[in-house]
């Protein structure tokens, strides 16, 4: 199983994402976080404009878009919804991105997800 992943930020139109490259470790720690969540019933809310959440693409396909509490999973051909009432792992990603974007950009996404703030 691959374990190396991208991770972007979905913020600008017509604008490439900022992206970064996860560890292997972390790669594989953030998909067994995201497996561990409770199964959701809830679709990911329209975000509208601006912040729309973090995408983790791995090596081997699967890919998973976080936003807000719910966490979308796209394996294999199939999709799970899974729930993160605490946005643990949104929370984390926005943690990680820190060390990857421009202060001012990071600035700007810190306060959009606090923004989105149920």
């Amino acid at each position: 199983m691959a374990t190396a992943a991208r991770v972007s930020v979905d913020l600008f139109s017509g604008r490439e994402a900022p992206s970064w490259a996860l560890s292997d470790e972390d790669a594989r720690a953030l998909r067994e976080s995201m497996n561990a969540l409770p199964e959701g019933k809830r679709a990911l809310p329209d975000p509208g404009l601006g912040y729309r959440g973090f995408t983790v693409t791995w090596a081997d396909g699967a890919k998973a878009t976080v936003y807000r509490d719910v966490v979308q999973v796209v394996e294999g051909g199939r999709t799970s919804l899974h729930e993160d009432a605490p946005r643990a792992v949104e929370s984390r990603l926005l943690s990680a991105s820190k060390a990857h974007l421009d202060p001012q950009l990071f600035s700007m996404v810190s306060s959009q997800v606090q923004a989105a703030q149920p």
